[in-house]
């Protein structure tokens, strides 16, 4: 399977130096994967937009064509470790929507919906 990953996508876009990247791909059995990243948020939003495009254009269907960015928050990054707490009798004792950002060498308490300036896409 060659499914493209958004970290892959940002690394080959960091590779080059670009702003924006479309990459396109097909695996051995025909099967198309179109991958998209952008280095700020209006360059995600452009470069998705062109990746649907591209995906309208290859004959996808018109509901595989609306793809928009991963919002760059803490959730969506790999540095972040969401907060459980500890698990009781009756479940945990935490809902996880709190956690800590590993990036730095402390680990920072965060929300998972904190815009993150160090986001490295989890997917």
């Amino acid at each position: 399977m060659s499914k493209i990953s958004i970290a892959e996508a940002k690394a080959i876009r960091e590779s080059i130096g670009a702003t924006h990247i479309v990459v396109f791909s097909v695996d051995s059995d025909g099967t198309q994967h179109v991958a998209t990243h952008g280095a700020s948020k209006l360059n995600a939003s452009q470069a998705a937009k062109a990746g649907n495009r591209l995906k309208k254009a290859l004959g996808w269907e018109n509901d595989l064509c609306n793809s928009t960015p991963l919002p760059r928050i803490c959730k969506n990054c790999v540095f972040w470790k969401a907060d459980y707490g500890m698990h009781c009798f009756n479940g945990w004792s935490k809902d996880g929507s709190d956690g800590f950002c590993r990036f730095e060498p402390n680990h920072i308490r965060v929300s998972d919906n904190n815009l993150c300036g160090h986001f490295e896409p989890n997917c």
